[in-house]
């Protein structure tokens, strides 16, 4: 568990990558982005998205925004990735297989529409790839 070593952590990299990526998610499921395709392919009602607590919702999303992020600092510097082109391959394979697979068993078994894993697959694989990047680059 060597990897596991917070003390390596450049923390100022992981604020930045975290309010990147948190905009990025902003505007990804945003009326600008897929969020009107992503709500008509899962028949999701938008009265009832106007109606939910969206400060668990948030609170979710910030809490696991962080968590992936600081996950990824760790996995980088654990592995000795080094370098942007680097760092962006590696978050992009990890939000690829672990994220978007996550995904891809979930609604599978939640009979979604294929799209809506697509957008959210693609979602998590940009964003664990520009953190990477931002990781990489600031090592």
């Amino acid at each position: 568990m060597d990897w596991l070593n917070f003390a390596e952590v450049n923390w100022l990299a992981v604020v930045i990558a975290f309010v990147v990526v948190f905009v990025v998610g902003w505007f990804w499921y945003s009326p600008q982005g897929f969020f009107p395709l992503w709500t008509r392919l899962g028949k999701i009602d938008r009265d009832a998205v106007g109606e939910a607590n969206m400060g668990v919702a948030f609170g979710g999303t910030f809490l696991g925004t962080g968590l992936g992020v600081i996950l990824t600092a760790l996995l980088l510097n654990g592995l000795g990735v080094e370098g942007w082109v680097a760092g962006m391959l590696t978050g992009f394979i990890l939000g690829l297989v672990y994220r978007g697979g996550a995904h891809a068993i979930h609604n599978g078994f939640a009979l979604r529409h294929p799209g809506v894993t697509l957008i959210d697959l693609a979602h998590d694989t940009v964003q664990l790839a520009i953190a990477g990047a931002i990781l990489g680059a600031m090592g």
